[in-house]
Formats: structure tokens, sequence, C-alpha cells
């Protein structure tokens, strides 16, 4: 069987895919973790003094206001948007040009073939494969740790996103199932 799609590339499919690699980036999600942590950590200790102030103790102390004032706007900023906004650039980077170019994919069990309008080709098999993941429009399907085939939902022109969903996991099944046996 030969499941054929066609999906135009756009900036959705760009951060869709930029989603989809971070799902398994643990080393990404840990630092945006951490960096979330510190910030809510230096938050309480903000607030902390902040009460002291209103109440008027003798504990207050407006340096430590200021100070973690400063440092919980500075962690909760790098963890919850300079994170994003730096792996967003790379993969507009990186995706860039592929903007407003569609692509047609032809899929069997042994390889993907990959054409666009300019009648470039490239081929993928089935062991470059790492992984793969959906969202509500689109399955990635990812040939290294950013670089990521999409498959638009709508695009299917022979067989459907169920019959590409069971081939990738089927092969992907088969891979990690014969490396066990090692």
């Amino acid at each position: 069987m030969v499941i054929k799609n066609e999906t135009k590339f756009t900036n959705d499919c760009v951060e869709g895919a930029m989603r989809a690699a971070n799902f398994d980036n643990n080393k990404y999600k840990m630092f945006k973790m951490i960096y979330n942590i510190f910030g809510l950590i230096f938050g309480m200790l903000f607030v902390r003094y902040m009460v002291f102030q209103v109440m008027g103790s003798d504990k207050a102390d407006s340096f430590m206001i200021v100070f973690y004032g400063i440092l919980t706007a500075l962690f909760l900023y790098i963890g919850m948007v300079a994170m994003d906004r730096n792996n967003k650039k790379k993969y507009h980077n990186i995706y860039g040009k592929m903007v407003g170019i569609t692509f047609y994919y032809e899929v069997d069990a042994e390889k993907i073939v990959v054409h666009d309008e300019e009648q470039d080709s490239d081929t993928f098999m089935w062991e470059q494969v790492n992984r793969w993941a959906q969202d509500a429009d689109n399955i990635y399907i990812f040939v290294g740790q950013d670089d990521s085939l999409v498959f638009s939902k709508k695009g299917f022109i022979e067989g459907t996103e169920e019959d590409l969903r069971q081939l990738a996991q089927a092969v992907i099944g088969l891979r990690e199932e014969s490396t066990k046996d090692v």
C-alpha cells in the first residue's frame, strides 16, 4: 500500500514541528522547569518581604523587596518567554525557507519519498526515522532531533492518516523490539 499526501508548508507547520520536537526534549524541559521553579521561589520571597513591609515589621527590607522582585521577573521571563523565543528562532532558521512550498509525500513500508513544487526529491528510509508525533492538524515524522517531515491530516490523496500512524507505529515498534532482543 502506498500512502500519498500533499502538504503546503506554513508558519503553523514550523511551530507545530517545534512543539512536537520538544515533547521528547528532556534537556529543554528540565531547564525550562528549573527557571520557572526558581522564579516561583524568588516570587514567594518577594511576597514575604512585601508582607513584612505592609505590616510594618522590623524584618522589612526595601533592598530585599527589589532584589527578589528583579530575580523573580528575570527567572520567570527566561523560563516562560526567552527559551521559547530562542527555540522558535532556531526552528524558523531551519524551516523558514520552506514556508509556502507544497510537498508531495509517497510513503510505503520501506521508504518515504518527498517531492516539492520545484521537482526536488529526497528519499528517507524508515531506518532513519526516530519517532513520530501529531497534533490536531499535522503528523510529524522525525528523521533527526530537529528535522521532521510534516504531513497535513487534510492532505491525504491515497490512504488515510490512520494508515500513516499505524505504519509509523509498526516500523518504529519493530525496530525497538529488535534492539531489545540483542
